[in-house]
């Protein structure tokens, strides 16, 4: 043989080999990235953002949120509450089968909220707890759930939470099994997340095949991997208003701004001797001029803000005190509520804690130096989330930076952040805020009719809007960025991930 064959041969052979042992790339499988692990995928357990748009892919709900955020049918197909809001009756949708091919039915939701009741490491819902008595199995198709006291939130208060099937509580942290448009495969190393489309969802199977989610969380590689085409899309990834503006800018990406819900504010502490007095709490928001944030620092994605609930909610309140930028008048209220300017000497010092993101940081910056020139001192602290959330949960702080995700999408974010006995940890009432006539307005909410909840809604936003436990600063915009070959996509306002089963690819 002569040695050219030789040569011949041993390249088809490499060639041979390279081919075998290259990975197939699918053609029809979406990358998309996540900016935090995945703590759990056990849907009972929404505990933040990556829970909870896994729950979305993986999971449905008895109902999920509507067009302004009110409960509509899910894996109910219909629903009804009693006059008194104590028994609550959901009949099913037939033919559903969770992703191991067992038929769903009531039991399944029976199983799912039982062991939510008696086990509170399971949920973080104390209304459960408190409020809901039992679930009954009526039928196959037929569920109903029995308060123990007026519950008409119950509707809202369920849309996060995934039924799972009976049985099946041990392998949903790690091997997740529900009805949802994707079926889980793996979880490698906390740094992907692998997902297949299922066949058989009760909507339609998802346009894609697949689906990879790749957990990255650092705002320049989130970035690199847009940039060089290793992921195809980012939703409200938690990027940077200043690398969203450049990434607009590269030609093989799409990127849509629209308004959202997410809401950036101020927690005051009511507690504390200085910010207990409103006259410094309206100073305070007359002296931050958000539109300078939102286009310096946001870049423009952002919205102004007057209400924890977001403008798109029907009980949203238009008509509430407003505070303007107003340095005049900001100084004004300082010196009525006796805290005069003594030369350059600053009146008194205050404290802001935020995370340690660096836009959070710029941020509390841009507060600082407003804040200076009506003669505050304001001190930065940046925490890790845990110690963050840990202060705030024990109220040793006078006033901290977040954004508030999701949960102000329902009136019923009322109660559980200013009710005077949702003091952590029985709710979110951070600001240690505390109003008989508030409360009065909420306990009356629990069994009025809709039409006087909607006027009651109205007046707690305008109490809330005069005495300021919190100060509303603006709703961030929701943000998708992909790559050209991803159509099809619908942005919700609530960011709902389940709209990625309508994308498409084009190869």
């Amino acid at each position: 043989m002569s040695p050219n064959v030789v040569v011949r041969i041993a390249c088809a052979l490499l060639l041979v080999s390279l081919t075998a042992c290259k990975t197939p790339v699918a053609s029809n499988e979406l990358t998309i990235l996540l900016e935090k692990k995945i703590q759990t995928f056990d849907p009972r357990k929404s505990s933040d953002s990556a829970v909870e748009r896994m729950r979305q892919l993986i999971f449905n709900s008895l109902v999920r949120k509507g067009e302004n955020f009110e409960p509509v049918p899910d894996l109910a197909e219909s629903f009804t509450a009693s006059p008194d809001y104590k028994t609550f009756t959901f009949k099913l949708r037939q033919g559903i089968k969770f992703h191991d091919g067992k038929p769903f039915s009531s039991l399944d939701v029976k199983y799912t909220f039982d062991t939510m009741m008696s086990r509170p490491d399971l949920t973080k819902r104390a209304s459960f707890q408190q409020d809901l008595a039992t679930v009954e199995a009526v039928d196959p198709q037929t569920v109903v759930f029995r308060c123990k006291n007026a519950f008409p939130s119950l509707p809202n208060d369920i849309v996060p939470i995934g039924i799972i099937p009976e049985g099946s509580s041990d392998q949903q942290d790690k091997k997740p099994i529900g009805t949802g448009p994707f079926r889980f495969v793996s979880y490698a190393d906390e740094q992907e997340a692998v997902l297949t489309a299922y066949d058989q969802y009760y909507e339609g199977r998802p346009k894609i095949d697949g689906l990879r989610v790749k957990i990255v969380p650092d705002n320049s590689t989130r970035e690199s991997e847009l940039r060089k085409g290793s992921a195809d899309l980012a939703l409200n990834a938690d990027l940077e208003p200043v690398t969203v503006e450049s990434l607009q800018k590269v030609p093989d990406l799409k990127v849509q701004i629209t308004d959202g819900t997410n809401l950036a504010h101020l927690g005051l502490n009511m507690l504390d001797p200085i910010l207990k007095d409103v006259r410094v709490r309206q100073a305070l928001a007359h002296a931050i001029d958000r539109e300078a944030i939102i286009r310096d620092v946001l870049r423009g994605q952002g919205k102004l803000a007057s209400s924890i609930l977001p403008i798109q909610q029907s009980s949203y309140e238009p008509n509430v005190r407003a505070y303007a930028y107003d340095v005049t008048k900001a100084n004004e209220l300082l010196d009525q509520a006796g805290f005069k300017r003594n030369g350059e000497q600053p009146r008194f010092k205050l404290t802001l804690k935020t995370s340690t993101l660096s836009f959070a940081r710029k941020v509390g910056e841009t507060i600082q130096d407003q804040l200076r020139r009506i003669g505050i001192n304001l001190e930065l602290q940046s925490l890790e989330t845990q110690k963050l959330t840990q202060d705030l949960t024990d109220g040793t702080f006078q006033m901290y930076f977040r954004v508030l995700v999701g949960g102000n999408q329902s009136t019923d974010m009322f109660r559980f952040a200013y009710y005077s006995k949702s003091i952590p940890p029985n709710g979110q009432n951070r600001f240690r805020y505390n109003n008989p006539k508030l409360d009065k307005l909420l306990d009356e909410s629990l069994t009025a009719a809709p039409e006087r909840r909607k006027v009651i809604f109205s007046d707690v936003q305008k109490t809330l809007a005069e005495e300021l436990p919190t100060i509303y600063l603006w709703y961030t915009s929701n943000i998708a960025i992909a790559s050209k070959r991803v159509a099809s996509l619908t942005i919700e306002p609530s960011m709902d991930f389940r709209v990625l089963r309508q994308v498409t690819l084009q190869n």
